[in-house]
């Protein structure tokens, strides 16, 4: 099974409304918001992160935030985070950078998610793969995810 076949098989377990997008290949959120004509702040950014005691963690905020990198640690609890090596990401994950999803990893991984994210209606994230997105109610990702929020 694919991780996009996981992920949708998530989504069709929890009766979870979604549509899937296909689309040209996107590598960065300002091109997929750009492809799918919707506001760069509705796409999904999921960064794997290494925290200062090597646990891997996501991150999970809208596709036009930077990361808070001291609020990303203290919302783990930690001093410090910082990207995870991409032979690790795709490991742990199941895709490569570019195209992680916000849930359905591999591995099981904490999930720390940006409030900000949930204050819209719809969301777009590629599910594991540069050349569809899925979309989804905001409060339904969180539901699916579990997140901290932070």
């Amino acid at each position: 099974m694919t991780l996009e076949e996981k992920i949708i098989g998530m989504l069709k377990d929890n009766d979870i409304s979604y549509d899937v997008i296909t689309h040209e290949p996107v590598y960065t959120n300002p091109v997929m918001a750009e492809v799918l004509g919707v506001t760069e702040g509705e796409t999904v950014k999921s960064l794997v992160l290494t925290t200062r005691e090597k646990e891997m963690i996501v991150l999970v905020l809208p596709g036009d935030k930077r990361v808070n990198w001291k609020q990303a640690a203290a919302g783990a609890g930690t001093k410090k985070v910082s990207f995870a090596k991409p032979e690790a990401v795709a490991g742990a994950v199941g895709c490569e950078v570019g195209c992680v999803p916000p849930f359905g990893h591999l591995t099981v991984l904490p999930v720390y998610m940006d409030g900000d994210l949930i204050k819209k209606d719809l969301v777009y994230f590629n599910p594991g793969v540069h050349d569809k997105s899925l979309k989804i109610k905001a409060w339904d990702l969180k539901k699916l995810c579990r997140p901290t929020m932070i």
